[in-house]
């Protein structure tokens, strides 16, 4: 089947880096097509039209020319800049680990519009919601779409129950193990607290993880876990995630 030439898409921007003397090499994630590596030309110019549409975060229609290596933006017309990550350190922060994972973790044009929807809803949620509460239960339901979701409620390697008792993330694994099953595999420890609520990041309704609360000591040993399992399951260093650890 011959690929159109020129094609319209709606797409989030979940990278842009700056390129030569003017333009944006931008990675785009679309509702219909997937992931897509697209240059926008002139579009560092104080008067470019397409300076909006390929920041980063933004959610536009695109116009573009496809080409043999990478396509071409046309038109970019935004319909949301989300502002609100911007304006918050916190918000900057954590939409960068998600849209950093989404980009290590989604194949280049292939469609999933779930996930595309998903990711959308999240960035208008990091506008009143925990941003670190939202990225952690992003991580989750992004690694159940790409089916590498760790076991939350038994050892992944004997089935014993985890409920109240401190667990291991462990890539090898491919979920949470015991204290007994854990051997000597590069894991993570959770306690309690955070197996429980990592359940409660993983399930609960959208519209009520506003209600979720969580210590520093439980962040640090979530984020962590996440970006541990991640990183081994994905096979790629999570800079963003990692710098964001830093300041939080």
């Amino acid at each position: 089947m011959v690929k159109m030439a020129v094609y319209s898409t709606d797409a989030i921007v979940i990278r842009s880096r700056e390129y030569g003397e003017s333009d944006r090499l931008i990675t785009l994630f679309s509702r219909e097509k997937g992931k897509i590596e697209a240059i926008a030309k002139g579009a560092r110019k104080p008067r470019s039209t397409q300076r909006g549409g390929t920041q980063l975060f933004t959610y536009a229609d695109f116009l573009l020319y496809r080409g043999k290596n990478l396509d071409t933006v046309s038109q970019a017309q935004p319909k949301e800049s989300f502002i609100h990550l911007w304006n918050d350190f916190d918000r900057t922060i954590a939409a960068s680990g998600m849209v950093e994972l989404l980009d290590t973790a989604a194949p280049k044009e292939q469609p999933e519009p779930e996930l595309f929807t998903l990711t959308l809803s999240f960035l208008f949620l990091l506008r009143h919601v925990d941003p670190y509460i939202a990225q952690a239960a992003f991580a989750l339901r992004l690694m159940h779409s790409a089916g590498y979701l760790p076991a939350l409620d038994e050892c992944g390697d004997c089935g014993k129950s985890l409920r109240g008792e401190q667990a291991f993330i462990s890539a090898e694994a491919g979920g949470l193990v015991c204290a007994t099953c854990k051997n000597n595999r590069a894991v993570k420890a959770l306690n309690p607290g955070s197996v429980a609520l990592m359940h409660q990041l993983y399930k609960a309704d959208l519209g009520m993880l506003d209600r979720l609360r969580w210590n520093k000591k439980v962040r640090e040993e979530i984020l962590g876990g996440l970006c541990f399992f991640c990183e081994h399951r994905l096979e790629k260093r999570l800079h963003a995630w990692r710098q964001g650890s830093e300041f939080i």
